[in-house]
Order: structure tokens, then C-alpha cells, then sequence
């Protein structure tokens, strides 16, 4: 099992939290908080979260996670925030420090 930098936690929340709006979802978003199932995303949605997590991270495996998802069974078909955090944890690259 993957450990959660709560860093990354944090930052994904922020992410979540900035998208909310657009996804038409005012619920508190834990870490147990289900895209699909709960906050009702569309596959879209993930896609485009996906890229703003590679836009921070680096490049991400993401087309490959998202088809593991896919072949999951249909009642298994969902992510939580923390299962995606430590995703994140697991294939992210560090970050530059950019000088100034």
C-alpha cells in the first residue's frame, strides 16, 4: 500500500474544491468521497482532472489507471479521493524548483 503525502492530499483537495462549481457538487469532499457514485462525474471530468494532476506532477499514467477502472467490475467502477492521491503519490515525478 501506497502512503498518502499529505501534501499531495492537500493540493488534490484544493483542486477538487477549485472544480466543485463546475461540477455542480456543494457536498464536503473527504477522502472517501467517490467521483463517480458521489460527487457525479462523467469520464470527461476525470480526464480533465487528470490533466491538471499532470500539469503539478508530471507525466502520469493516467490513461492507463483510468482503463484499469474501466475493466473493474460495473458495481467496482469508481475511485475514491484518496485512492487517486495515492496514485498520484505512487507515479509522480518531483517538481522543479523554478528560480526566480
Amino acid at each position: 500500500m501506497i502512503t498518502s503525502d499529505p501534501t499531495v492530499l492537500a493540493e488534490v483537495f484544493n483542486m477538487i474544491n477549485q472544480m466543485a462549481d463546475d461540477w455542480e457538487y456543494s457536498g464536503e469532499v473527504t477522502e472517501n468521497t467517490r467521483f463517480l457514485a458521489d460527487m457525479g462525474l462523467e469520464s470527461l471530468d476525470l480526464v480533465i482532472l487528470g490533466t491538471l494532476l499532470q500539469q503539478r506532477y508530471g507525466q502520469l499514467p493516467f490513461a492507463e489507471f483510468l482503463a484499469e477502472i474501466g475493466n473493474r467490475p460495473i458495481a467496482e467502477r469508481d475511485i475514491t479521493v484518496g485512492e487517486l492521491v495515492e496514485y498520484v503519490c505512487q507515479y509522480r515525478r518531483p517538481v522543479a524548483v523554478r528560480e526566480r
